[in-house]
């Protein structure tokens, strides 16, 4: 990293206060400037974009990394976001991905994982971590359109390793339907086979 500013968002003072403890042992980190709550997030953004953003997805108030995310990549999607969150579900990767998150890391990785991710998601690279045990995948560049509130509901039931026929009989869909469906899911979170996303995401 070269000259950095980073912003760090969660509404757990210990989380901010470990997150800026290992970054500052980086070097090229200019300034790292936290935030405790949304209002507080996007009145340093309005003031002065950070060039990375890292944020829990969800507080109390609801999905308030998301509402950062969007506000953040609304002024310049130059600024790089990535989430760095305790929630693992489905639905929480698609918040994040509708949001226009850059990457999503899970908050049980370990310090070396953690920094790798911030490097490169700075450096442009999409990093989604979703627990401690994944392994890093990487974001292809056709994989950033949001999903569909039915792409995320069958990315739920795939997780939970539904067939598609049991897929089609639960949402009373054609079996080439869901199918398609589920092509368009792996693609745009850039697996190349439902094999590779299960054993990636692991089972729910």
């Amino acid at each position: 990293m070269d000259n950095v500013t980073l912003l760090v968002v969660d509404d757990q003072p210990l989380v901010r206060y470990a997150l800026r403890t290992l970054l500052e042992s980086r070097s090229g980190i200019q300034s790292i400037i936290e935030a405790g709550s949304e209002q507080e997030a996007l009145r340093t953004c309005a003031k002065s974009l950070p060039d990375v953003v890292i944020t829990e997805l969800f507080f109390a108030t609801g999905p308030v990394g998301a509402r950062i995310c969007q506000f953040v990549k609304g002024k310049s999607d130059d600024v790089k976001v990535m989430v760095y969150t305790s929630a693992s579900a489905p639905s929480a990767v698609a918040v994040a991905m509708n949001a226009g998150a850059d990457s999503f890391v899970h908050k049980s990785v370990g310090c070396a994982e953690l920094m790798d991710a911030v490097e490169r998601t700075k450096s442009g690279q999409r990093t989604w971590i979703l627990r401690a045990a994944s392994r890093p995948f990487r974001v292809r560049p056709d994989s950033t359109a949001a999903l569909t509130p039915r792409e995320e509901e069958i990315l739920e039931l795939v997780l939970h390793r539904w067939s598609n026929a049991e897929i089609a009989q639960e949402l009373k869909l054609a079996k080439q339907t869901v199918k398609n469906y589920v092509s368009r899911v792996l693609q745009k979170l850039g697996f190349a086979s439902r094999r590779d996303l299960l054993r990636t995401l692991g089972s729910r």
